[in-house]
């Protein structure tokens, strides 16, 4: 019997967005395993958690800044700020090889050929996403990251509408995480599920509107004309 053929992931038809947003980790890049495997040293060493029970944690709680993280996993431990620091330094040093792959590139690079304005917006502080921006091959229109009164959310959904002159109804959000989902829907953004770091099946739960990919290029289908 052959390999087992991976089937498309569950897609909804949507009109045409004036830009989309796209979560960083996890989403134009592969680096959320990575992350967790950081993570989960990180806290093992300053927490005393199990290996395992660590980097669950981290994956369930993705989506916020890891200090953030780390105030929901161990709330008001005195090893949280010298483990925030930590793993913030550790995780460039882990990652500084990880690029976006070839379909994540031509799925840009396709967009901005549609006229569809692309961002990134994550997490990271903004001095990480500045350097992705200016090492993306695929120029990008706007690159949001935390800091300066900027947050994942409401503050970059507001500061994208502004940018590209439209309305929240106009912009997708594009993330890994079930916290991106509850912020598209917080923020009255449309969402698509960026499937990986969860299945279908949760995110089907968490935002049964919201359409899934396995890959960035099975984006454009997605949208009505």
């Amino acid at each position: 019997m052959g390999p087992k053929l991976l089937q498309p992931a569950a897609v909804s038809s949507l009109p045409q967005p004036r830009a989309i947003l796209f979560d960083l980790d996890g989403t134009l890049v592969d680096t959320m395993t990575i992350f967790a495997d950081v993570a989960a040293k990180v806290m093992v060493r300053r927490h005393g958690f199990p290996f395992d029970y660590a980097r669950r944690r981290y994956l369930e709680t993705s989506g916020i800044p890891f200090f953030e993280q780390l105030e929901v996993i161990a709330p008001r431990h005195d090893a949280n700020a010298t483990a925030s620091a930590e793993f913030e330094e550790e995780k460039l040093v882990a990652t500084t090889h990880v690029v976006p792959d070839a379909d994540t590139l031509a799925a840009l690079a396709r967009l901005r050929e549609a006229g569809i304005g692309v961002a990134v917006s994550s997490n990271n502080f903004q001095d990480q996403v500045d350097r992705f921006a200016a090492g993306c091959p695929v120029p990008l229109d706007l690159a949001l990251g935390f800091g300066n009164g900027l947050a994942k959310g409401e503050s970059h959904f507001e500061h994208a509408c502004r940018r590209f002159a439209c309305g929240r109804a106009d912009l997708v959000f594009v993330g890994d995480s079930l916290n991106d989902a509850a912020l598209a829907k917080q923020g009255q953004v449309r969402f698509v599920a960026r499937l990986g770091t969860f299945g279908a099946a949760r995110f089907r739960k968490a935002a049964p509107e919201a359409g899934q990919v396995r890959r960035l290029t099975e984006l454009p289908r997605l949208f009505a004309r």
